[in-house]
């Protein structure tokens, strides 16, 4: 039924000059389900998301996100939409402490200052970021600027947070935290994640885009697609197999 899905990308194209980033692809992601994305390098994966979240125009296609058109939409409104994004390497104001970061996330939203003061902390905590919140943003380590990222996107409310490379540089423990978190968040959240660390796929996703070359190699579940000689031989490669 259409009021069960949140984000539905019908024939999304993009091209940059004589390269074609993305040919003709339709993702839909249902409330309450995990989509996963991968695919080698350049295959159009981070191309999708800033499409999708208004960093790029698409060329072709339509993009509905929770039945509301985001192509209408300019960017600096997207997050009014329900919409939010991380990114491979960490955003967030260094020179800012971590509290101004968080309300930063509030920017456009009519919220009060008592009420946003109340939402920073509740992301603080949702994302489990225990640090003072008057301390620089700059002291922290990778881990917890990662929570500090997520918390500036939760503290807006969104429907659907997009996840580019989640767990990028992060140790094997930190990985494992990372994933219980995001976990927890997907009942909450609409979530979307591009990444190469295939134990989070596995461990997250209920159906997986595989895209190459700017093409929808293949949409199933992450057991399917572990399985599939043609994701195996473009992308997984013979030590999956």
């Amino acid at each position: 039924m259409s009021g069960d899905i949140l984000l539905d990308a019908k024939g999304v194209s993009k091209r940059f000059g004589g390269l074609k980033a993305l040919s003709d692809v339709s993702v839909t992601q249902r409330r309450g389900e995990l989509i996963g994305m991968i695919g080698p390098n350049g295959s159009g994966k981070s191309t999708f998301v800033n499409v999708v979240t208004g960093a790029l125009r698409r060329d072709t296609g339509e993009i509905r996100l929770d039945g509301l058109d985001l192509g209408a939409l300019p960017q600096h409104k997207m997050a009014r939409a329900g919409i939010a994004r991380t990114f491979q390497a960490v955003r967030i104001f260094e020179t800012l402490t971590v509290r101004d970061n968080v309300l930063n996330g509030l920017l456009g939203h009519a919220v009060s200052t008592t009420e946003g003061e109340e939402r920073m902390a509740a992301a603080l905590a949702r994302v489990g970021l225990k640090v003072d919140p008057d301390a620089s943003a700059s002291g922290l380590g990778l881990y917890d600027r990662r929570r500090l990222e997520f918390a500036t996107r939760l503290v807006a409310r969104p429907k659907l947070i997009m996840l580019d490379e989640p767990v990028g540089g992060l140790n094997p423990e930190e990985i494992r935290a990372m994933i219980a978190l995001i976990q927890s968040l997907r009942q909450e959240f609409g979530i979307f994640i591009i990444e190469h660390t295939m134990k989070v796929i596995t461990s997250l996703a209920d159906r997986v885009v595989v895209l190459v070359n700017g093409n929808k190699l293949m949409d199933d579940t992450p057991q399917a697609v572990l399985k599939d000689k043609a994701v195996i031989e473009t992308y997984l490669g013979t030590g999956h197999a």
